[in-house]
């Protein structure tokens, strides 16, 4: 008997669990940014839903693997509050989530053909007031790039996108392809290549785009996005490659490769 009501006890805490853990994300980020990162973690850990939110141990682990430090104070701290609230039968507090430091506001273009990591991308680099529009293959990305860059244009406003993120192997245009286009409107635009073969994109871009393309190694969390987003350093260096043209393009290949190795070791 004390068995049977030590598992009874067991589920219903679980239970308790599972539903604060869906609770806070959906009110935190919504009905669709709740399945956004649920989708995310199915596909990542291979386990169900279910599995995913009945465990706070196997979310916990997921949250962070995925999301990073941000995911800890965006997603994990505020359920542990609720958990612990619950826990000393608190009836009144309120959610302190950490703040991540302020950035740059701005325009972000992504281009990728799996449905929910665009909406992933969109619900978590929306932060500090950016501007995020997706684009599900590269011949889409290309139309929406058109019709803002003309638009900035018309209205004499230095606002088309501060950066493009193109996942590269996307139907219709792979990600160089994309970019070719793209640097065809504007030379300046800066692009970030999101794939798993850093020495073969980055090859490519320089034969085929003459410039060195920043690159993003899959698989990698919405942090590391976020991170080299903001990394002007990163930037200053690839542009310092880029506009020197006595540099052959092996020496820029080197010099590139050699940047982005240590930047991914950090």
């Amino acid at each position: 008997m004390h068995s049977l009501e030590s598992r009874i006890n067991h589920e219903s805490h679980e239970s308790k669990i599972s539903q604060i853990m869906q609770t806070s994300l959906i009110d935190l980020y919504g009905t669709n940014g709740y399945k956004s990162i649920i989708q995310t973690m199915i596909k990542e850990s291979g386990k169900s839903e279910e599995e995913i939110t009945r465990n706070y141990d196997i979310f916990a682990d997921n949250v962070q693997g995925i999301f990073g430090k941000l995911g800890k104070s965006k997603i994990l701290d505020p359920i542990k509050m609720e958990m612990s609230r619950i826990k000393n039968n608190q009836t009144d507090y309120t959610v302190m989530m950490k703040q991540i430091p302020n950035t740059k506001s701005a325009r972000l273009l992504i281009a990728d053909d799996e449905p929910h990591l665009l909406e992933l991308y969109q619900d978590w680099l929306k932060f500090d007031n950016r501007h995020v529009i997706t684009a599900e293959n590269g011949l889409k990305c290309i139309e929406i790039y058109k019709k803002e860059y003309e638009h900035s244009k018309l209205n004499q406003l230095n606002n088309y996108f501060d950066v493009v993120i193109l996942d590269h192997n996307m139907p219709e245009l792979n990600g160089v392809q994309t970019a070719v286009e793209i640097l065809k409107i504007n030379p300046n635009q800066r692009i970030i290549f999101a794939s798993g073969y850093v020495e073969k994109i980055l090859s490519e871009s320089l034969t085929k785009i003459n410039k060195a393309i920043e690159i993003i190694k899959k698989p990698f969390s919405i942090e590391a996005l976020d991170d080299m987003i903001n990394n002007k350093t990163l930037l200053d260096k690839f542009e310092e490659i880029n506009s020197n043209d006595k540099e052959c393009i092996s020496t820029k290949y080197t010099n590139a490769i050699s940047i982005l190795n240590n930047y991914h070791k950090r």
